[in-house]
């Protein structure tokens, strides 16, 4: 699934700690859309379209597992379907210092069990997500989604044959199991 830059940007934070920020989060947040992951989650586009994927199909259908959009998005992520374990496994830990804030596009198109997100997805992403950079005082990173084998590990990926020529695939279907099994 080629659909380009996922809606996410890296944050820093050496003032507040993690349950400080996400809980005034979730107060300013403007819809359960928007969600905070950990650093060692987002290691790729595709990783991170293919959960949006799993979790819109599965919201458009009104089949979720988990309560909330952003929750059943973490859910995927952690390869999990069980909704308690996917944020001990994908959201902050209290150790942090940086995370991923996220967008969710919503889908304009639902065809052939194949969900498409609204194509001004980006700009709305672009949108909003300064004003919640500024309302928690944290700082935007540079850093993009990267495969790396140490973050998948923290993750829940096995690390028995995992390198960086297949940690993408392995990504990949480390979400589709907890489609598959859930």
């Amino acid at each position: 699934m080629e659909l380009g830059i996922f809606p996410c940007i890296g944050w820093s934070s050496s003032q507040l700690s993690n349950e400080e920020i996400l809980k005034q989060f979730l107060k300013i947040r403007p819809s359960s859309r928007w969600l905070m992951l950990g650093f060692h989650v987002a290691l790729s586009n595709n990783q991170l379209w293919t959960a949006w994927h799993c979790c819109e199909r599965r919201h458009l259908r009104d089949n979720k597992l988990a309560r909330s959009i952003d929750a059943e998005f973490i859910r995927y992520l952690a390869g999990t379907h069980h909704v308690s374990e996917a944020f001990s496994k994908a959201g902050l830990g209290d150790g942090d210092s940086k995370g991923w804030l996220v967008y969710l596009p919503e889908s304009q198109d639902f065809l052939d069990n194949s969900a498409t997100p609204q194509s001004n997805y980006l700009q709305i992403f672009e949108n909003e997500y300064h004003q919640i950079i500024e309302d928690l005082n944290i700082e935007i990173l540079a850093d993009k989604p990267k495969l790396d084998i140490s973050y998948a590990i923290k993750l829940g990926l096995e690390e028995e044959n995992l390198n960086l020529k297949n940690l993408e695939d392995s990504l990949i279907a480390f979400i589709l199991s907890s489609e598959f099994n859930s």
